[in-house]
């Protein structure tokens, strides 16, 4: 039964690293507000303490948002982590 939860969250973010690629992909092209919006309701509760830990950082940058980067670095670990538990 407890494989069975590692696997599903090992799949959760798998799909949430999808999700925050196509909102970096997003931010380039023009697109629909409403798509992005809609990813930007999924992914913000992962960028919005990511940034605001950078804000207060060494790695302020007012040129480059580096939060999606963090975050696929952190949604990266999450993915292995439930990888070698299932």
């Amino acid at each position: 039964m407890i494989t069975v939860i590692y696997e599903a969250l090992y799949v959760f973010f798998i799909v949430l690293e999808m999700i925050l690629f196509l909102y970096v992909i997003t931010s380039w092209f023009p697109m629909n507000n409403r798509i992005r919006g809609f990813l930007a309701i999924l992914i913000d509760p992962i960028l919005i303490p990511v940034r605001y830990l950078l804000k207060r950082s060494i790695f302020n940058t007012p040129t480059a948002d580096l939060s999606p980067v963090i975050g696929f670095v952190i949604i990266l670990f999450l993915q292995e982590f439930f990888y070698i538990l299932k």
